[in-house]
């Protein structure tokens, strides 16, 4: 199955910041779409959020201090200047959770409205929350090195640490669609290195491959039986889309020379193709489809938009498969100074 874009439907979904847009995200079942607005000269980065569909304004996302019966037990925190990193709960919560801080050292993570979470000395950040439950996986340095912990939200007990290799840093986690495992990347000098967690409960991380160069932003395919992720493996200077099973064995390369997604690569709802930006400056990095079938051929989208950065895809409540992606504007504009977000309906062909 190929996925085209209706380009008559190709709309911005954000207004025109003196910022670049980035980092577009859906909720799961696609009620919300987020992005971030990074402006470069203050060095601030905001986050917000909009009902997909919806004229109304997009909600400033802002530090909250209060807290809830979801944070009973963890201090809370305020007063920060970058805000960014969202990660929406399962739809039946309706939540989500995002980092904030005001230097690189200070990052919290917040549940929107209801304060920090855990927080602590040292940073906290990088967080995925569950789709299977009230847990969050996030990234601290409260014991002096970047070590991953599970929190659930409404207990009162610390944090479980989940890992502590002393040679390295453990960021972006990656869950498994029934909230079982968990992926992770595994930063060193040397490079980085996918691990996953087998069992939460008795968690043990084993290595995932032995390649050298670096291996990161792993992401599950919906059914859970395949991971993908980027590697620069044949050149220290270009990341390639790569699909493994979730359980172990050999890589597959799916297309060279790609745009890195902040979240990993974004499988479409059946799980049947992945799309992603090709690193091509010549034809403005296109939106391009690659069906995990060895048989199947890649395509390219024809978004209608050109510099285009981060993808996300979503199937809303409409049936329809959409697409977010962040673009500095139209093959017809005039003006192209700072990216904004577009979303479209993807059509199966």
């Amino acid at each position: 199955m190929f996925f085209v874009a209706l380009a008559l439907a190709i709309e911005p979904a954000s207004p025109d910041y003196p910022g670049h847009c980035q980092s577009p995200r859906w909720s799961a079942d696609g009620r919300w779409l987020s992005w971030e607005v990074n402006y470069l000269e203050r060095q601030a980065v905001e986050l917000y959020v909009a009902a997909a569909g919806s004229v109304s304004p997009p909600r400033k996302v802002s530090v909250s201090s209060g807290s809830s019966s979801l944070t009973a037990g963890f201090s809370t925190n305020a007063g920060r200047s970058v805000t960014h990193e969202i990660s929406f709960s399962a739809p039946a919560l309706n939540r989500f959770v995002y980092s904030a801080s005001g230097s690189a050292e200070d990052y919290d993570v917040y549940l929107d409205g209801a304060g920090a979470l855990a927080a602590a000395p040292g940073a906290d950040g990088s967080a995925a929350w569950s789709p299977a439950g009230p847990q969050i996986a996030f990234t601290s340095a409260r014991t002096g090195q970047g070590d991953l912990y599970l929190l659930t939200l409404g207990a009162t007990t610390p944090p479980l640490k989940l890992s502590g290799d002393p040679t390295a840093s453990e960021l972006y986690p990656s869950w498994s669609p029934d909230g079982k495992q968990l992926a992770f990347v595994g930063h060193t000098r040397r490079g980085d290195s996918l691990y996953l967690i087998d069992n939460l409960e008795f968690p043990a991380p084993r290595a995932l491959l032995t390649w050298s160069g670096s291996q990161t932003r792993p992401t599950f395919s919906p059914d859970g039986k395949t991971l993908a992720f980027y590697a620069n493996r044949e050149q220290e200077d270009r990341f390639d889309l790569y699909v493994m099973p979730a359980a172990g064995g050999t890589p597959r390369a799916l297309a060279t020379g790609v745009v890195l997604n902040p979240r990993g690569p974004s499988f479409t709802p059946d799980g049947a193709a992945i799309v992603y930006v090709r690193a091509d400056d010549a034809t403005f990095n296109p939106v391009w489809i690659v069906p995990l079938d060895p048989a199947g051929k890649a395509r390219m989208i024809p978004t209608g938009t050109v510099g285009n950065t981060d993808v996300d895809v979503v199937r809303r409540g409409d049936g329809k498969t959409w697409l977010a992606v962040a673009a500095l504007g139209r093959t017809g504009d005039a003006v192209r100074d700072f990216r904004r977000v577009y979303t479209m309906p993807l059509e199966s062909r």
